[in-house]
């Protein structure tokens, strides 16, 4: 899915009520691999915005599809996955996750300090 279809794909499905939504876009606007235009904010931020309350952890964005699906424990360490987000709770769930993959995380903050990491 392209980043422009973002808002219409998850607009009209039923009530978040405090679920866990990991956000693993981009904000890429294809053809042309153009960053979006986000006003100032982060991607998850924005992404935030399309699913009222969710608790939204960014995560999963920065390894292709391939290296998330392989083995997590490779030369001796594990590949990290970067995580931010404005719940505690819900940053621990997913790293909870990702340890029992086998994935390290690295936690960069809040929705709108990880983003710009």
């Amino acid at each position: 899915m392209q980043w422009q279809q973002l808002e219409t794909a998850l607009s009209d499905l039923p009530e978040w009520n405090g679920r866990i939504v990991i956000d693993a876009t981009n904000p890429i606007i294809q053809p042309g691999f153009n960053i979006a235009n986000l006003g100032g904010r982060t991607s998850s931020q924005v992404f935030a915005d399309f699913v009222p309350g969710a608790r939204v952890v960014k995560a999963y964005n920065t390894l292709t599809p391939g290296t998330l699906g392989s083995n997590p424990i490779t030369n001796g360490g594990h590949r990290v996955i970067f995580i931010s987000g404005d719940d505690i709770d819900a940053k621990e769930a997913v790293t909870h996750i990702n340890n029992r993959v086998g994935f390290a995380t690295v936690d960069l903050g809040d929705l709108a300090t990880g983003g710009k990491l």
